[in-house]
């Protein structure tokens, strides 16, 4: 039913919110099976076995591998000449594609015979990089919400839960908050939200009392944040659990918001093209790729399989259950590192003790050497950062970067000097820095936090 009801989209965001909600209350009381669909089930059924059977888990993965790639093998122009598969190693004859692949050579990528299930897809572009490409109807909409009620169900959250969501586009009317019943949410913007006005924000969450947020590490962060920075506001409500997503969460601001709001931080790590899922665990933060959603590989430069925990590889997913265009070997353009711990309740998967951010999310010193965010900004633990309400950079010149940056009101100004003094020293002075204070930084239409804008590419 969902993606039949999809292209209304549009037309039901128009709506006035009374019509939305009394149409979302009709739709809730449908069985989750019914509003999603009979995959919906079929995916909630997969996950229960793998779990009963968690020593047959490979064997289970690799059927499920061969189902995919051996289908693309039958149908998809670009595979037309490699063989199928019947083991694991028998994946290494297919090459790795990237992005740019997909955009180049998109119908190539199409399967002949499922290309009538084919579901229209964008990624949002936060990597600086949209593209364009097809989900399987039927099929990819129902396995997500199933493989979500069951993340978020292992801190007890059902359909029944009330949410407060803080992330995506701006609200209609570019409201400060609104209810969403079909969603059992209340929905603040992450672009309206502010120290002036987060007494009236916490006044309708007092009246919602939500059980869980939802919502971009960026934006949830800028929430607290507005709390502190107000001498009105206070947060005491009893929260169940954070579901934190489509941004890199620092450790520094897992504590820092766990202690906050007393409440268990989620996060998992995917993409629009959904071929890749892990996240984290009520006992561990470390990210487990779940062998029942894709399959994935951490390789090297050199496109080895990277088998020594501490190692840093890029992360490469092949997708399971969409046969109109199935992403074999797909290079996520991201990079992790690899745990020692090799299973999840059992179950033999990939774990990676932390996601390294995107390939491209790194800067470039004046001599070309290129240096990750994770050693430039998020590994430094400075002072200063925790009095800054958000921040980006913005490179255009190898040796050159723009530090932009929200000030939180306890900042000072000889917080701007310490911060440049401190990144210079950390890359022997190789980089020039300019400071900007401002009042705002531009979203992506998603409503996502883009950390770096980076103009310059390696050679």
């Amino acid at each position: 039913m969902e993606d039949a009801l999809y292209p209304f989209r549009s037309f039901y965001q128009k709506m006035p919110s009374f019509v939305q909600n009394a149409i979302g209350s009709g739709y809730r009381l449908l069985p989750r099976s019914v509003q999603h669909g009979s995959f919906y089930t079929l995916y909630q059924n997969r996950i229960c076995n793998f779990h009963l059977q968690s020593t047959n888990a490979l064997s289970m993965q690799l059927e499920l591998l061969k189902q995919s790639v051996n289908s693309a093998v039958a149908s998809v122009p670009f595979y037309s000449n490699f063989g199928p598969i019947d083991s694991f190693e028998d994946l290494q004859q297919f090459p790795i594609i990237r992005k740019k692949d997909f955009v180049e050579r998109q119908s190539e990528f199409l399967s002949r015979i499922y290309r009538k299930n084919a579901l229209h897809a964008n990624t949002g572009g936060s990597s600086g990089t949209p593209m364009e490409f097809f989900l399987h109807a039927g099929r990819t909409r129902p396995k997500e919400r199933a493989h979500f009620d069951w993340f978020w169900g292992q801190v007890g959250y059902t359909s029944q839960s009330r949410v407060l969501m803080i992330r995506g586009a701006a609200l209609k009317g570019n409201a400060l908050y609104e209810y969403q019943r079909i969603k059992n949410c209340l929905a603040v913007s992450c672009y309206e939200i502010n120290s002036s006005n987060i007494v009236e924000v916490l006044r309708q969450v007092g009246r919602f009392r939500p059980d869980y947020i939802h919502g971009y590490p960026s934006a949830v962060r800028n929430f607290m944040q507005c709390i502190m920075d107000s001498p009105h506001a206070t947060w005491n409500f009893l929260l169940r659990g954070l579901f934190l997503g489509s941004e890199m969460l620092s450790p520094a601001d897992r504590a820092t918001l766990e202690s906050f709001f007393e409440s268990k931080v989620m996060t998992w790590y995917g993409h629009s093209e959904c071929a890749v899922m892990g996240g984290n665990s009520p006992n561990s933060n470390e990210l487990h790729f779940y062998p029942f959603y894709g399959f994935t590989e951490l390789v090297d430069d050199q496109n080895q399989p990277i088998r020594i925990p501490g190692q840093t590889g890029r992360i490469i997913a092949t997708s399971f259950d969409n046969y109109v265009m199935p992403f074999i070997r797909y290079d996520t353009g991201d990079q992790g590192t690899l745990s020692s711990v090799n299973d999840f309740h059992g179950m033999p998967c990939l774990v990676l003790s932390r996601i390294e951010g995107r390939a491209q999310d790194s800067i470039y010193l004046s001599d070309g050497t290129k240096v990750s965010l994770t050693a430039f900004i998020f590994g430094q633990h400075l002072p200063e950062f925790a009095r800054i309400r958000e921040m980006q950079l913005e490179q255009h010149v190898a040796g050159e970067i723009l530090l932009r940056i929200i000030r939180g009101s306890n900042f000072r100004n000889e917080d701007i000097g310490n911060i440049i003094r401190r990144l210079k020293k950390s890359v022997s002075n190789k980089i020039s820095i300019e400071f900007e204070c401002v009042e705002r930084i531009e979203k992506t239409h998603r409503g996502k936090h883009r950390f770096l804008i980076q103009g310059v590419t390696s050679e």
